[in-house]
């Protein structure tokens, strides 16, 4: 009678034990999958993943799931995913790249053509489309929605989550190398129209371009469109431009011309899309822009002026494979008369103004 007391007691404390166990897998979050982000719902998790949007490519990559990826769009054309195949653009891709990669996931967003959406779905192959985050609380939760869809419920949101303080901590740790010198900054891109515009406060641009140590003289900026005067009386040290047409547009504005970053000869191409894509991409861009400053302000009064041909084209995350270009000699120099720039290369491996 004991004894079968005894084993009644050793099966009721294993029984208890597990259900111990089964209330944390289920307070943990559960099972991975089934997945739902959006109203669509992954039954299982993706092997082959086609990514059409470049800044969730960029996010994909920085938390590791990029080794999913059998394609990508056009856009995406960062270098570090250049050995992923293209698969056309991200409103009209190659219906039969996607079959023939054997796609169980298309990762797109609202460009992507709704017959094409529909002949995909029609395939068999799940379509989740995300818009690209602007804000940074939309930010988190893209890391963690794309986290979910590839990883699971658990893993894969826990991946994401930590991606995103992962980036932000190593954004600050970058920040902090030149945190002590007190300069100016500007970034300027062209709208459609051709005016001078500069990034908005708020915006996840603003934030990524804060992180270069220096003080933004568009500050409290509330549109994108850029005050002359503005940037005349702020005068910054340093101009971030995205391509050769705005720089054009500076130089013919006279008033522009005493600028300090102008009449030093200290611009630095950066394209707009740059800005544009939150992961291994703004590693490079913060880091390009730290180290470009610290070349200069480290520069002599005669090499100030003469700057360097390239920006890095390494990052702590975002590698860049093209050999490095050659540097400018003083003797190539362009004249006093006339405004330096400074040539750079991108996350994406592209050779810049």
């Amino acid at each position: 009678m004991k004894r079968t007391l005894s084993i009644v007691l050793v099966i009721c404390l294993m029984l208890s034990v597990a259900a111990l166990f089964a209330g944390c897998g289920e307070e943990s979050g559960g099972p991975e999958y089934p997945v739902t982000i959006g109203g669509v719902t992954i039954d299982k998790e993706p092997q082959n993943v086609v990514v059409l949007n470049d800044d969730l490519a960029d996010i994909i990559s920085y938390i590791g799931y990029d080794i999913k990826m059998v394609g990508r769009s056009t856009e995406c054309d960062q270098d570090f995913l250049h050995v992923v195949p293209e698969v056309g653009s991200a409103a009209s891709p190659d219906l039969n790249a996607i079959s023939n990669a054997a796609a169980d996931l298309v990762i797109a967003d609202s460009t992507l053509n709704a017959n094409t959406k529909q002949s995909l779905e029609s395939a068999g192959i799940k379509v989740l489309a995300m818009n690209p985050p602007t804000g940074e609380e939309e930010l988190l939760n893209t890391y963690i929605d794309l986290g979910k869809a590839l990883g699971g419920n658990v893993t894969g949101a826990g991946k994401g989550e930590k991606g995103y303080n992962e980036l932000f901590n190593m954004l600050d740790t970058l920040n902090t190398a030149t945190s002590s010198v007190v300069q100016t900054a500007a970034y300027l891109y062209l709208d459609g129209s051709g005016q001078l515009c500069t990034f908005v406060k708020g915006s996840l641009e603003y934030k990524i371009f804060s992180f270069n140590g220096c003080t933004n003289v568009f500050l409290n900026q509330a549109e994108p469109v850029v005050k002359t005067e503005e940037l005349r009386v702020g005068s910054p040290k340093y101009i971030f431009f995205d391509n050769p047409a705005v720089l054009d547009v500076v130089k013919a504005d006279p008033s522009l011309a005493k600028v300090d970053a102008m009449v030093n000869g200290h611009a630095l191409m950066i394209p707009l899309k740059q800005f544009r894509r939150h992961g291994s991409t703004a590693e490079q861009t913060v880091f390009d822009m730290l180290n470009y400053i610290e070349k200069i302000s480290k520069a002599t009064a005669d090499e100030a002026t003469v700057a360097p041909t390239q920006a890095p084209t390494t990052a702590p995350k975002a590698a860049v494979t093209e050999a490095p270009a050659e540097e400018e000699t003083a003797e190539e120099a362009v004249t006093d008369a006339e405004v330096q720039t400074d040539a750079a290369v991108s996350a994406d491996g592209e050779v810049q103004y």
